[in-house]
């Protein structure tokens, strides 16, 4: 555990010092969120730190790399290699949609690359777990598909609860630490090879996180943006597939922890994504006597009383 303490604070100070440079940088050059009757924040906002992220993650790997503790992890396969590769297209799709806007199908084809980076590097899933029905050993031709639509359903579904301060990072933050306890564990007990970097994308993907939420709190004085959510969504899809889709053999927890970067956004945004569909229902069915759930961009349960 020491080792992996060591990285989490590295990865935590870097993305700690670096944010305070990113925030600087893009006031800079200009790269703010402005506002908009669908914004909840109320003052324009830089939203670059997502760079400092990444950068954190670049320093925590470079620094896992000269470790002994993670020997096996960096001599032993070309995954370390690939993750960086699919981290960095990932990270230039977002920057680029945070500076100019990008289209949807546009992220989408990004995302599919750096999906396609990873597989090419090995970074796959040799089994895919089916709810209530086991496992799904993956052919040749299933590997890279359901690799690449893993990578694109959790990078989206970790931009998706990016809409509040502190919300993306402080849940990635607890689910990266809670899967890195349970995928040291299972490294304890043999049932992961020492050879995992599971367990090393978890805990520099919990620290990265740690080190931005200082800064992202209410009232937050720099957004992730894309470049942050997607990055985050991809070392969280990488690291469950390393685990969780390795082995076929069942053990506690495993369909949990593999599932859980999904259902924890849609959790998350339960309630409000019924309002929403509630209220759109309303409006359309009363449209003749107008709009009684939307007023401005927001809903009636913001606007009572």
């Amino acid at each position: 555990m020491a080792g992996y303490g060591v990285i989490l604070a590295v990865s935590a100070l870097a993305s700690w010092l670096l944010t305070f440079a990113a925030r600087r940088l893009a006031v800079r050059c200009g790269v703010i969120e402005a506002l908009s009757d669908r914004k909840v924040h109320k003052d324009p906002t830089p939203t670059a730190g997502g760079a400092a992220m990444f950068v954190a993650f670049l320093a925590a790997m470079a620094a896992a790399s000269r470790m002994g503790t993670f020997r096996d992890v960096f001599q032993r396969s070309t995954e370390p290699l690939g993750v960086v590769l699919g981290a960095s297209v990932i990270f230039g799709v977002g920057l680029l949609d945070d500076i100019r806007e990008v289209s949807a199908p546009a992220k989408v084809a990004g995302q599919v690359f750096a999906g396609s980076v990873l597989y090419l590097f090995g970074v796959t899933m040799f089994f895919f777990q089916v709810p209530f029905a086991g496992f799904i050993s993956l052919s040749a031709d299933l590997e890279p598909l359901l690799t690449v639509a893993w990578v694109c359903v959790i990078t989206n579904a970790v931009n998706l609860i990016d809409g509040l301060d502190g919300l993306a990072a402080g849940i990635v933050a607890i689910a990266a630490g809670a899967f890195f306890l349970y995928s040291h564990r299972l490294s304890e007990t043999g049932l992961l090879p020492t050879d995992s970097i599971g367990p090393l994308l978890a805990v520099i993907c919990c620290g990265v996180c740690l080190g931005f939420l200082p800064h992202n709190v209410h009232k937050a004085k720099i957004f992730m943006g894309d470049a942050g959510a997607l990055f985050l969504g991809l070392l969280m899809a990488t690291s469950t597939m390393v685990v969780g889709g390795r082995t076929a053999d069942a053990f506690s927890g495993q369909k949990f922890f593999f599932f859980a970067p999904i259902f924890i956004p849609f959790v998350i945004l339960g309630v409000p994504m019924l309002d929403t569909g509630w209220c759109a229902g309303r409006s359309s069915e009363h449209a003749v006597r107008g709009p009684r759930c939307w007023r401005r961009g927001t809903s009636s349960t913001s606007t009572t009383g």
